[in-house]
């Protein structure tokens, strides 16, 4: 049986590009799943979660990354004794790591880490009783 899952996470290249994510959480305990959709921009959103007609709703930030930059310069002679130079650089995207604290009106909460490449991602989700759900995440 299929839940709603409105507003689920922005995994950080989602964040920077304001792109949409579709959500699937899969509880441990059981094969039930919920799904939803999630939005933001500049490294922050808005999480909305609909399980069992609870509704958990807080923000979602970019805590880190492993993206990579580097630079290399070479400096030296050829072979007529002229001073040469060369330099490049080089971006390497990696996984974004993305918090989201949510709470729900009857005051439980529900703590997500999750963490993706731009397209896919994926984490978990724990609520305050312990019980974990898996989440899978798609860009739209």
């Amino acid at each position: 049986m299929k839940r709603t899952v409105l507003g689920w996470l922005l995994m950080v290249g989602t964040f920077i590009a304001g792109c949409s994510y579709a959500a699937t959480l899969m509880s441990r305990d059981s094969g039930r799943t919920f799904s939803g959709l999630t939005k933001g921009k500049m490294g922050k959103g808005t999480m909305t979660v609909n399980i069992d007609d609870v509704v958990y709703t807080g923000p979602a930030v970019r805590v880190g990354s492993n993206d990579t930059l580097g630079f290399v310069s070479t400096y030296g002679f050829n072979n007529r004794g002229v001073s040469t130079s060369a330099s490049a650089d080089s971006y390497s995207i990696g996984d974004k790591f993305v918090t989201a604290l949510l709470s729900s009106q009857n005051g439980h909460g529900l703590r997500c880490d999750l963490r993706g490449n731009g397209r896919t991602g994926g984490g978990i989700c724990v609520n305050e009783g312990g019980k974990v759900y898996d989440v899978l995440l798609v860009r739209e």
